[in-house]
């Protein structure tokens, strides 16, 4: 399928969506399975992956390390835990050209690491060509290293519902990973005691691009 406005076209694969919501019986053996299976079977080259995680997460500081919390988690032992170093691993290992990882768990702003840069946004249709046609390995957290509020509006975490809201509320035709955060940021920050993040992933295969949603 193609997507042309003036002088872009965007050639585009198939968008596989992966929701990660831990729910009472989900274990990290099922978490894995979860990505790995998708990752060997469902994503080509061209394909675009966007996985929401809604959960719980941890950080260690004797280890310097954060990590997703699967629910059926019966002690603090990080061994039935999915550390962001594995999450790392399996965005490095999707075979997309676009990946976006969008993380609503406590602590989930360590998947971020080392130095990283993008192209610098400009609303013109070569910026969206040329986000479009280089790889991304991006993510959005709905805070640091900090714990994250459960409680927010019409349901959902202060985070997804002002997320949903700025998806529901866009009506450009291209709206990236980038315009999507500046979206959410400012009201999730004035809105609770998290403050969240977005960057690419170290060493995870981004070249600079852009995650694009494309309003149908």
């Amino acid at each position: 399928m193609e997507t042309t406005a003036g002088n872009v076209n965007l050639a585009q694969g198939t968008t596989v969506v992966i929701e990660v919501v831990t729910p009472i019986n989900s274990s990290k053996t099922k978490l894995n399975d979860t990505l790995t299976l998708r990752v060997k079977y469902d994503v080509k080259e061209n394909d675009n992956v966007f996985i929401y995680y809604s959960g719980h997460g941890d950080f260690k500081k004797e280890l310097n390390k954060g990590y997703w919390v699967p629910a059926d988690s019966k002690s603090n032992s990080v061994s039935q835990f999915v550390s962001n170093n594995d999450i790392q691993t399996f965005l490095s290992g999707i075979n997309s050209k676009h990946t976006l990882l969008v993380s609503d768990a406590c602590f989930s702003g360590d998947i971020f690491r080392g130095y990283t840069t993008s192209i610098p946004f400009d609303n013109t249709e070569k910026y969206y060509f040329n986000i479009y046609n280089v790889k991304s390995r991006q993510a959005i957290s709905s805070g640091g290293i900090e714990p994250v509020m459960d409680g927010g509006k019409n349901g959902h975490s202060v985070f997804a519902y002002y997320l949903l809201q700025a998806l529901k509320t866009n009506d450009a035709k291209y709206f990236d990973a980038g315009q999507l955060f500046n979206k959410i940021k400012i009201p999730v920050v004035n809105n609770s005691d998290q403050s969240p993040n977005f960057n690419p992933i170290k060493n995870s295969g981004d070249e600079g691009g852009q995650y694009i949603f494309i309003k149908k």
